[in-house]
């Protein structure tokens, strides 16, 4: 499995990769789960924060099959957690901080990889492993995220942690979910690589990310 963190550096070259993450993601959030949101020329399911500040992780096989991605965000510009779903913080400010970011629109399809022994797919777990490994390597503190109560348990058992902090349970749409923060250390990045891949790093072309600054307030 490959996996590849698109930015606006190098999002002209990964146009096709982009778009299979698209036409991913509208198949999943769209037409198995029956989620309310927008749909490009229904195909490829975009929101307002797929802007060009956005940047993605992306797990494809070598013949360019997308299994699977995260969406991250700098929490120095608006976000969904802290627009669309504040309510969910419960009264609780939303966290703004270079060193921590948004996760959303985590997406994996069955890979062909076979499962852990605690019945985890290797493609979900190879995900989870890019992802706090590029957030450490950012130096990232936190991951702030919505997640409906399935990922939250996957999160759980993937992590082997908690969250150091998550609002209460409330219904979403057809679903019920929470905000949460999860803490980004070396140690959880060691025990991932360790659960779910064989060499490193993990993610190609580290260097590319450049988050903009925070608007003025």
């Amino acid at each position: 499995m490959i996996v590849d963190l698109i930015t606006a550096q190098n999002m002209h070259a990964k146009q096709d990769l982009l778009r299979e993450m698209f036409r991913q993601r509208h198949r999943v959030f769209v037409e198995r789960l029956g989620w309310d949101v927008p749909s490009i020329n229904g195909e490829e399911e975009r929101d307002e924060f797929d802007r060009p500040d956005t940047a993605y992780l992306v797990v494809s096989e070598p013949s360019g099959r997308v299994i699977g991605s995260w969406r991250l965000l700098s929490t120095e510009q608006p976000y969904m957690a802290s627009t669309v779903f504040r309510h969910l913080f419960d009264g609780a400010e939303p966290p703004r901080a270079p060193d921590i970011w948004e996760i959303s629109r985590f997406v994996v399809e069955p890979s062909g990889q076979g499962t852990t022994r605690a019945g985890i797919d290797h493609a979900t777990g190879f995900l989870f492993a890019a992802l706090f490994e590029c957030a450490f390597t950012y130096g990232v503190r936190e991951l702030v995220t919505v997640e409906d109560i399935a990922v939250a348990r996957l999160a759980k058992k993937v992590l082997e942690t908690k969250p150091l902090w998550h609002g209460p349970v409330c219904a979403l749409g057809n679903t019920r979910a929470i905000v949460a923060r999860y803490p980004v250390n070396g140690q959880i990045v060691q025990t991932l690589r360790d659960k779910f891949v064989t060499r490193l790093p993990i993610v190609q072309q580290f260097a590319l990310w450049q988050p903009p600054l925070a608007e003025a307030a």
